[in-house]
């Protein structure tokens, strides 16, 4: 194994075995809409534009999972950050790549846009 794998593993686990109970993460629309009291709350949606277009939770941003680090300019590390998605699972993992990068106020909402949708919340359009 050469040094540079053992560093990697070595971070990796560090970093796993930091994650807090919770896994960085708001359980239920009752607390996104409390975190979003706070103006200085950015919401992320990394769901696709045709996705986001076509509903999304209001005051949200687009950024597409898979375009997360090309736009870090447009993510602070200063504020709240919470990103959500379909489903959830884009969102774990713009939320674990973040952590890496070394964003320290950052949630995920798993329950995600189907969540919020299922508990009645407004929908917003472009």
């Amino acid at each position: 194994m050469s040094e540079k794998t053992v560093n990697l593993e070595s971070g990796v686990d560090r970093f796993l075995t930091s994650i807090p109970a919770g896994y960085y993460t708001i359980a239920n629309v009752k607390g996104l809409k409390s975190l979003l009291e706070n103006p200085q709350t950015l919401l992320v949606d990394v769901r696709e534009p045709s996705e986001y277009r076509s509903g999304h939770i209001a005051n949200a941003i687009d950024i597409p999972l898979r375009t997360l680090t090309h736009n870090l300019d447009r993510i602070p590390r200063d504020r709240p950050i919470v990103l959500y998605c379909s489903t959830g699972y884009r969102s774990a993992m713009g939320v674990m790549t973040l952590h890496l990068l070394g964003y320290e106020n950052v949630q995920g909402f798993p329950p995600s846009f189907a969540g919020w949708k299922n508990a009645g919340e407004a929908i917003a359009s472009s």
